[in-house]
């Protein structure tokens, strides 16, 4: 708590009285716009701005003419990022040379009811509000990003949302064999096996299995899987299973045309992942510092492109509890008078990069003496309420230990040793 205190300090001292701050609410077809000084004095009334080249001229002949005006210098302009439009803005303002900064939307809501004792909103009153948000420091940290950390954020984002669409229809496709041929799941270790997307593409239904010669069935799986050698064995257990099937009969046209769709695009859809994968590694190989992190037990390519991704430019991290709390790892109490609660993660972060570090952990956990030892040792411990850790609270813990440990592999520019650095020095 105490250090949050601080560093709004410091931001507060980045913004001066010469400061034109600039707090904008972002909206689909327009953006409410409000200017006032770094010491609070608003100049003028609240404006709409659309979302087209003549509405950016305008916002810049705004805010360049209240700049000469009132004879002010550098131009910070906040904004909530509500969806997506407000990248255009955003990229627009930080190409002028303006400093971009974004407010959470509960700061927003909490500030709204403390300045006017009200939760009714208008964007004009929304515009002010996070004008003062700004002013007083209550930003993130969050920068706008360019270059190859944009590029790798922009291929995670859209391989966490197609990974989503892949999930979605592994389940409803899951949901059909549940009904019409729930044996199949048995012989067949994944529903992401090719294998039994070959099988469905072709016999989806036990009367279809049924009227298939086993050799023709076995050569469908054979090349489609790794293990040809199986290829008969799985055939005859299909078989066996379609006979025995309690699955629903009348199979309709509507059904096969279904199933044939979920394959389909099953296929388009994990060929699209692999070339987003190849293409986030690509790009990652050409950061400096992956090497680096590629360097810790268990880590991929492909986790450091994530992460990268997700952490932006490293450099501007000047300790490691800035990264635990972008991330929303860092730990909140909940204890009120004599009551003594238990901790848990903020979660008020990047979503995506906290789940890569929370596979990292659990990959270099099972990789390096180094993770495992302090895993094992934080196991053994108990917490704030004399109840040792569970394994979930443990992972935790040793995910901030790996954030540490990332952070100086950043910072000294060196690879992964499951020695510290002063014990190598001796051994040496």
């Amino acid at each position: 708590m105490q250090n949050q205190l601080i560093k709004n300090v410091e931001k507060r001292k980045w913004i001066t009285s010469r400061t034109l701050v600039v707090g904008v609410d972002i909206g689909c077809q327009f953006n409410a716009v409000a200017l006032m000084k770094g010491d609070g004095e608003v100049l003028g009334a609240p404006v709409r701005v659309y979302n087209s080249r003549k509405g950016f001229m305008y916002f810049m002949e705004l805010v360049e003419g209240a700049r000469r005006r009132h004879e002010l210098g550098q131009v910070v302009v906040g904004m909530e990022p509500t969806g997506h439009y407000w990248r255009k803005l955003a990229y627009f303002a930080k190409d002028r040379g303006f400093e971009v900064r974004f407010v959470r939307t509960t700061a927003l809501k909490h500030q709204r009811e403390l300045d006017e004792s009200s939760s009714a909103k208008s964007d004009a009153r929304d515009a002010l509000t996070i004008g003062n948000l700004v002013r007083e420091g209550k930003y993130l940290d969050t920068l706008v990003e360019e270059g190859v950390f944009r590029e790798l954020r922009t291929l995670g984002k859209t391989r966490e949302r197609l990974l989503r669409y892949y999930s979605g229809t592994l389940q409803v496709l899951g949901a059909v064999l549940d009904d019409y041929f729930p044996e199949l799941k048995d012989v067949f270790f994944s529903m992401e096996s090719k294998g039994l997307w070959a099988v469905l593409e072709r016999f989806p239904f036990p009367e279809d299995v049924l009227r298939t010669d086993p050799a023709v069935l076995e050569e469908v799986i054979g090349k489609a899987t790794r293990h040809r050698c199986k290829a008969r064995e799985k055939a005859l257990a299909i078989i066996e299973r379609a006979r025995d099937s309690v699955g629903l009969t009348g199979v309709s046209g509507t059904e096969r045309l279904r199933v044939r769709m979920y394959v389909e695009e099953l296929r388009r859809m994990w060929s699209k992942l692999l070339e987003i994968e190849q293409e986030m590694k690509r790009l990652a190989a050409e950061v400096p510092c992956a090497k680096w992190l590629c360097s810790i037990p268990g880590t991929g390519m492909l986790s450091v492109a994530a992460f990268l991704g997700e952490l932006g430019d490293p450099a501007r991290f000047d300790h490691y509890k800035r990264i635990v709390k972008f991330a929303g790892l860092d730990p909140v109490e909940q204890d009120s008078g004599l009551r003594v609660g238990g901790k848990r993660i903020s979660k008020k972060g990047r979503y995506v990069l906290r789940k890569f570090i929370f596979y990292m952990t659990m990959r270099a956990v099972h990789h390096s003496s180094y993770f495992k030892g302090e895993y094992e040792r934080r196991l053994a411990t108990t917490n704030r309420r004399g109840r040792t850790l569970a394994k979930r609270e443990a992972l935790c813990a040793i995910s901030i230990k790996l954030i540490k440990v990332v952070f100086a592999l950043l910072r000294d520019g060196r690879v992964f040793s499951e020695k510290p650095p002063a014990l190598l020095g001796q051994v040496a």
